[in-house]
């Protein structure tokens, strides 16, 4: 079945103006439900405000080309409220002053409105608000007010039925009064909200940033990466990235010592750095930078620095330094360079570190095969070629003991990994040429005389040593030194030296194999049969160190004879009372049949000790 209906039909008025369209409340209900639906319930106020605040403008504007007083429109404001049907009745009172010119001195308005239909439809739609919903009333009055004074006036909604209250009551001031009093509120932001259109556009520009950030990363990551592959250094590295990104960069160690930097100018360097130093001073960051972190933002009077740490197996070595003048930072951005950089440095580092220690353990290996006599002098000679080590020059050897006074295995063999990498960079630092290795649980250093200048070698020696005991506090440090060695094929030789010295390293840190005198050349001469021999004879069951008791008694004895017999010192060596110290005393000298305080027994004594310890033949630890 086909059915054609054809119809025209046409209103005989003439419209005047603006066309009237007649619609119900519950369209503009249908209108708010679809704009939270599609723009979200907290934008649709700001939306209906201005929607409102168009319509109040335009009757405003109609309104005063009838020539009415001020008094006639502010009456007539709510009138044409009703007739909109916004509302079906409205309690209105205004209070205002204005000057000759006719601008507002002062203005304070408020009212209730009756029946508003934005409420009604809110609660119908979306029920109960925690928030007043009256947008469009306010709006309009606003709007309608502003123009009619020529000055902006803002209506506020004090309580709402769309949110529970009994009744819609509003209150309007001029905009300036409102942003006093809310100053610290976020109220009054829907007044100057941007459109959504400017938003999107705004956000599309957002996003097109964003894209060429990460363009620029992804190359940046790209460069970065092959550079990494080609084995480049740091420096080079660093160039490069002050290239790409434009912003001058610093590497430093955790000490804040630097190890590159580029993009500035040596004398900028220099005062960025002097003037980074008294910040670190002053906050006291000298001798332990930071915490951990992994962003931070350090200004002082000239600079601005964007500081990353470099991590390096869980630990960090060394920090990565944007630095800023004047001009405006973007950090986030930035930043997001600076921690690819810094991924970058470790990676370069620990190669670094790498091809450094195997370096250094292959020289430990050459310094144990010399200390051990397997190479002929020749080899040696060449092979120090290699290793920087001129080994036609005199040399010192060094033998160093190292304990951790309180730890475990673990943490004993974790010291002495830390120990000789220590080592090794603490003397790489000074421009020492040496080698290190480990022998029988000590680090063992061979220094050439040239190398040290025109210090001393002890000199040169307590310098490392009390370097060695600031970074490990817990630590136990002592050590000896041989005498100058002028052939490289008599190292066992010196090394022997070294250890008989550290033996005797007891009231003093070091002990340099010259300091021993008499007691050196005694076991230089390898009398150790002799000295095994009178001793003996001279300690009689002291010497017996398979029992405890003797054994505490000849450390008591050598504590009394190392500190000249003074009583009071050897107590507080000991930790004894005076009367327990008198007792052990006694007991030695009924023991040993001898007067310990006489200068002669006393010389010979401590000689026949010390030769023992030299020897190895008992430890008095």
């Amino acid at each position: 079945m086909t059915v054609i209906v054809s119809e025209e039909s046409y209103s005989l008025e003439e419209v005047a103006g603006d066309r009237k369209i007649i619609t119900s409340a519950s369209v503009f209900g249908i209108l708010r439900q679809q704009l939270a639906k599609n723009i979200g319930i907290k934008r649709i106020k700001g939306f209906l405000f201005h929607y409102g605040w168009e319509m109040g403008v335009k009757n405003a504007k109609e309104a005063l080309q009838t020539e009415s007083s001020t008094e006639y429109l502010i009456k007539n404001g709510p009138i044409l409220h009703i007739q909109n049907g916004h509302i079906r009745g409205i309690k209105h009172e205004c209070n205002f002053e204005v000057d000759e010119k006719n601008r507002i001195k002062n203005f304070y308005s408020f009212g209730t409105w009756i029946d508003s239909y934005e409420a009604e439809e809110h609660l119908k739609r979306f029920g109960i608000s925690n928030a007043s919903v009256c947008h469009t009333l306010i709006g309009f009055a606003s709007g309608f007010m502003t123009t009619i004074f020529g000055e902006p006036l803002l209506a506020r909604e004090i309580t709402c039925v769309g949110k529970g209250d009994s009744k819609c009551c509003w209150e309007m001031k001029p905009k300036k009064e409102w942003e006093m009093e809310l100053q610290n509120d976020h109220e009054l932001d829907f007044y100057n909200e941007t459109p959504i259109v400017k938003e999107l556009e705004y956000t599309y520009d957002q996003l097109l940033d964003q894209k060429n950030v990460v363009t620029r990363l992804a190359d940046f990551q790209n460069k970065l990466t092959e550079e990494i592959i080609n084995g480049t250094d740091l420096q080079t590295l660093a160039d490069m990235v002050y290239e790409v990104v434009q912003i001058p960069i610093i590497v430093e160690d955790t000490a804040l010592r630097t190890i590159t930097n580029s993009g500035l100018s040596e004398e900028q360097y220099l005062l960025v750095k002097e003037e980074f130093e008294c910040y670190c001073q002053d906050n006291r960051l000298d001798s332990n930078p930071f915490f951990p972190f992994r962003k931070k933002i350090i200004k002082t009077e000239n600079q601005e620095r964007l500081i990353t740490p470099i991590l390096l197996q869980k630990e960090v070595i060394g920090y990565c330094s944007f630095l800023y003048d004047e001009m405006e930072h973007h950090h986030e951005e930035d930043y997001l360079f600076l921690d690819r950089f810094a991924n970058a440095a470790s990676l370069i580092l620990l190669n670094e570190k790498t091809k450094f220690e195997t370096f250094e353990r292959m020289k430990g290996s050459f310094l144990e095969q010399i200390l051990e006599g397997r190479l002929p002098v020749s080899e040696i000679i060449k092979r120090g070629k290699y290793t920087r080590v001129d080994l036609k020059k005199n040399y010192y050897i060094s033998v160093m003991e190292y304990k951790n006074i309180q730890g475990s295995i673990e943490d004993e063999f974790l010291l002495q990994e830390q120990v000789f990498e220590t080592t090794t960079r603490y003397f790489k630092d000074e421009q020492h040429t040496i080698l290190v290795g480990q022998r029988d649980g000590n680090l063992v250093l061979l220094i050439t005389n040239e190398t040290i200048n025109e210090k001393s070698i002890d000199d040169v020696m307590q310098e490392y040593l009390n370097y060695m005991i600031g970074n490990y506090p817990q630590g136990h440090f002592r050590m000896g030194i041989s005498r100058l060695g002028n052939d490289i094929q008599h190292a066992p030789k010196c090394y022997e030296e070294a250890a008989i010295a550290l033996r005797l390293a007891v009231k003093t840190k070091i002990v340099p194999f010259r300091s021993l005198g008499i007691v050196g050349v005694l076991i230089n001469s390898k009398n150790i049969s002799g000295i095994k021999m009178i001793a003996e004879q001279e300690l009689g069951i002291l010497y017996k160190q398979e029992d405890p008791r003797m054994l505490e008694l000849l450390k008591t004895l050598y504590s009394f004879l190392i500190n000249g017999g003074k009583l009071e010192q050897t107590m507080n060596d000991l930790s004894l009372s005076m009367s327990g110290l008198r007792h052990r005393v006694g007991r030695i000298e009924s023991i040993l049949e001898k007067d310990i305080r006489d200068p002669n027994e006393m010389h010979q004594l401590l000689l026949i000790i010390k030769s023992l310890i030299a020897i190895g033949e008992i430890s008095l630890d």
